[in-house]
């Protein structure tokens, strides 16, 4: 079974973080998060937590830390620059849909 894309799971954060890309010189990242797959939940069984990988692997080299205005919003890009992990804490809205998607599809 295909993992669900991103922008069918969590379309507002889809478009947050497209908008929150404009004027930070990661502006081609754009293209990634709209093709994004949401690969897996985190585990780390904090309250606070809302990330997900969105590869297979998780390999990460650089980051893109977004000036969000609820929370935190990280891009984590592997070696060659390419999208493998979104960490998003503070944001229960998010972990709300996370969690309603994941219940719903098990």
């Amino acid at each position: 079974m295909a993992t669900p894309l991103l922008s069918d799971v969590l379309p507002d954060l889809v478009e947050e973080i497209v908008h929150l890309l404009q004027g930070t010189g990661a502006e081609p990242l754009e293209t990634q998060v709209r093709a994004m797959r949401l690969e897996s939940i985190c585990d780390c069984g904090d309250d606070n937590c809302a990330s997900f990988a969105t590869a297979a692997e998780v390999k990460v080299a650089n980051y893109v830390e977004l000036q969000s205005m609820e929370g935190q919003v990280i891009i984590d890009l592997n070696a060659n620059d390419e999208i493998c992990f979104i960490e998003v804490l503070g944001r229960p809205d998010v972990k709300y849909l996370l969690e309603e998607y994941y219940d719903a599809s098990s």
